[in-house]
């Protein structure tokens, strides 16, 4: 009989209301919701519990440790795949993580919910059956990790949560769905046309997000430098430009040997030098950052998380390596 792999990790999906009406995380098991949806024909569920918190409280060891159980089971021939119940609030970062650092020949579904399973109209159910469709359905078809979110796959690298409370909460901006699930019907019209797989190696290293704004000064990028961060992500603005006093913290925050990559506030498009000012894009190449082409803060700082952590350290390296 074939198996699928559910883990879990908590999230709105796994919560129950305690006597405050506030809802708790991780109290209601993957067992139990799966006993009340229907299982893919010839097909058998385990479980593997790896955390039960709140998204927010999501770490890269729970996330490693994850990893590490998805490269074991992937390489069973039994296994179709794996379906990983996990909390809104990060959960596209955890998949893209897991997309650079798990083997793609099996599915990956990453899903959670906006409602709870206990409350009215909640989407627990269908996203976790839909998730465990798609897993039967996309085996050997190259997929690797996806997200299903109210019927929707989409790809990790592009997919954002955009609301915060309605069931359609997340989309992928200017690059759109990888497909649907209709029922039994699992549709995909488009696929990724090439997988990164990164083994980490080392600690993941700090990096943090500074946020550019009108007239935003940077001078918090000093606290970087002296508590030895090996690199910051700048969401800059539009085409990947800055305020001047932004840019002078950023040539010192280089200077220092942090690394600073460049990435854009707007949710479509790449940043790219295209003005000659002492706040713009090229200036801040000049200064040694790296443009992040077309990648959220949140993914890039993920993408360059994994690629330090696998050793990879080298700037023209990790420069290459964002234009994937």
């Amino acid at each position: 009989m074939n198996k699928i792999h559910i883990i879990t990790t908590g999230g709105t999906i796994s919560a129950q209301k305690n006597q405050h009406n506030l809802s708790e995380p991780g109290k209601i098991s993957a067992e139990k919701l799966t006993a009340a949806i229907e299982i893919p024909e010839n097909c058998s569920l385990f479980y593997y519990h790896a955390a039960a918190i709140d998204s927010s409280l999501m770490s890269f060891d729970i996330l490693l440790d994850i990893a590490a159980y998805l490269k074991k089971v992937l390489t069973c021939p039994d296994t179709l795949g794996a379906v990983i119940t996990h909390g809104t609030d990060t959960l596209e970062e955890s998949a893209y993580f897991l997309s650079l650092c798990c083997p793609n020949n099996k599915p990956v579904i990453v899903t959670g919910s906006q409602r709870g399973s206990e409350e009215t109209g909640t989407d627990a159910f269908a996203n976790l059956q839909d998730a465990l469709r798609a897993v039967s359905a996309l085996c050997g078809q190259d997929i690797g990790v996806a997200v299903l979110f109210n019927q929707a796959l989409y790809m990790p690298k592009y997919v954002h949560k955009n609301h915060t409370h309605f069931l359609h909460a997340f989309t992928a901006p200017y690059y759109g769905m990888l497909g649907t699930v209709d029922g039994k019907h699992v549709h995909i019209p488009q696929k990724p046309n090439f997988f990164e797989l990164y083994e980490p190696i080392q600690p993941v290293p700090e990096i943090d997000i500074y946020k550019a704004s009108l007239g935003c000064m940077g001078d918090a990028l000093q606290f970087y430098v002296q508590n030895g961060y090996r690199a910051v992500v700048i969401e800059a603005f539009g085409r990947g430009n800055v305020t001047a006093r932004l840019a002078e913290n950023i040539r010192k925050l280089t200077a220092s040997g942090c690394l600073a990559v460049i990435c854009s506030d707007c949710a479509n498009g790449s940043v790219l030098p295209c003005y000659d000012f002492e706040g713009g894009l090229g200036k801040l190449i000049e200064y040694g950052a790296i443009p992040a082409f077309d990648y959220s803060a949140k993914k890039a700082r993920i993408k360059l998380a994994v690629l330090l952590a696998a050793g990879i350290g080298d700037k023209e390296k990790i420069t290459a390596a964002f234009l994937k």
